[in-house]
């Protein structure tokens, strides 16, 4: 039996629809809430118009991309998701994290992300990159996802989401999430302002629009899309660069996360001697701030016991980084506190069925992401995080 391309694209967009409307997820590594303005991209601001979105998206303390990615995908702090930094170190595995180091040793995730809590409750996720998804929880992954590779081009990451939203009812997958990092690299390479910088907004941004139509055109816009960054930008000045080697001595392992140290040590004498070292030359060298646990400042939420958590830290301020031993310095990062630095703060965007039109609401903190994409996904609240259902109650559809 025949059946006509209009009444199989009928069939299939009524099996859709009737299905719970699925959600997805995207993260623009590194783009500052500033560029929405600055550059003006003309598919992110239509979406700012249509849906609901944030002043701002704060970043976790370190303002880097595993820790905040993370806090976005579980609705908890650094300290109780495991990835305290892109560097630090695990007392009880005895080793340094390096990024993606989940996927062969599954203690380093220590909390739930958002694909295995939408699975456990009898849906399928599908994960287009993401820090860490390749780390089972309970020995499962997402039930589609992708080993990271960088290079991989962003509209390859477009067509495949597009390609999961296609798939029969029975194998489609409700949450979808993708990362894409080709902005964060133009910042650090390049800086503000740069050809390259502007480039690679307005390609993402093209894209973006051109993924947009086709969701309205084959699913008449009966898809929930969550945009966000993890972190802004901000620059450094090459003069700014603390030489610390001479302040660490044995028995202080220091992990050098560019914009802090993270010390660790066993013997609370040695670890004084080098904090007083670093005190020393605090006003030679400036830019930096010393830190002792359980001292750290209230919004790090770093005041707990865990084998990740550093003995101290040492904060450079902005512009400051310490020194790595190379020739190269970027003209920009991020990784700085993000409590009063605005030029770190990332973005929200929220649109589809599940969301209120034209809304803007103020900046709130992203482990209130995951309360967020749960309510709309319809999945039951998750206890004992950190985010709360507060801005959900406030922006979801009932």
């Amino acid at each position: 039996m025949k059946i006509s391309t209009g009444l199989l694209f009928c069939c299939l967009f009524s099996a859709f629809t009737s299905a719970k409307t699925p959600l997805v997820l995207l993260s623009i590594d590194g783009f500052a809430q500033r560029y929405l303005e600055t550059y003006q991209p003309k598919a992110l601001n239509s979406l700012v118009e249509q849906g609901t979105s944030a002043k701002a998206l704060l970043p976790v303390f370190p303002s880097k991309t595993f820790p905040n990615h993370l806090s976005i995908i579980t609705g908890q702090y650094p300290a109780n998701h495991g990835i305290v930094h892109n560097s630090f170190f695990n007392r009880d595995i005895n080793e340094k994290y390096k990024l993606g180091a989940g996927k062969n040793d599954a203690r380093w995730l220590t909390a739930d992300p958002l694909w295995h809590i939408n699975e456990r409750q009898g849906n399928k996720s599908a994960v287009y990159f993401w820090p860490e998804s390749e780390t089972s929880r309970e020995n499962k992954t997402a039930s589609y996802y992708y080993p990271y590779k960088h290079s991989t081009p962003n509209k390859t990451r477009f067509d495949q989401i597009l390609n999961w939203l296609r798939l029969p009812a029975a194998e489609r997958p409700n949450f979808i999430t993708g990362y894409f990092a080709s902005i964060d690299d133009a910042g650090h390479d390049f800086g503000e302002n740069s050809p390259e910088l502007i480039q690679a907004i307005t390609e993402l941004d093209n894209l973006l629009a051109e993924f947009v139509e086709q969701i309205n055109t084959e699913f008449s816009g009966q898809v929930n899309l969550v945009i966000v960054s993890d972190h802004g930008m901000t620059k450094i000045d090459k003069k700014h660069v603390i030489k610390w080697k001479n302040m660490q001595i044995d028995d202080v392992k220091v992990i050098n996360g560019s914009t802090q140290l993270y010390l660790y040590s066993d013997n609370n004498q040695k670890l004084q001697e080098s904090l007083t070292l670093f005190q020393s030359q605090q006003e030679e060298q400036k830019g930096y701030q010393i830190y002792q646990h359980p001292n750290f400042p209230a919004h790090w939420q770093l005041n707990t016991d865990g084998p990740s958590i550093p003995n101290a830290i040492i904060d450079a301020e902005m512009s400051y980084i310490f020194d790595k031993g190379r020739s190269h310095i970027d003209p920009e990062t991020h990784g700085y506190d993000p409590k009063s630095q605005r030029d770190l703060d990332a973005i929200f965007i929220a649109t589809g069925p599940s969301f209120k039109k034209n809304v803007q609401i103020d900046a709130f903190n992203n482990v209130n992401v995951l309360p967020i994409i749960t309510r709309a996904l319809g999945l039951k609240d998750v206890d004992n995080i950190d985010g709360t259902y507060q801005i959900a109650d406030e922006i979801v559809r009932k």
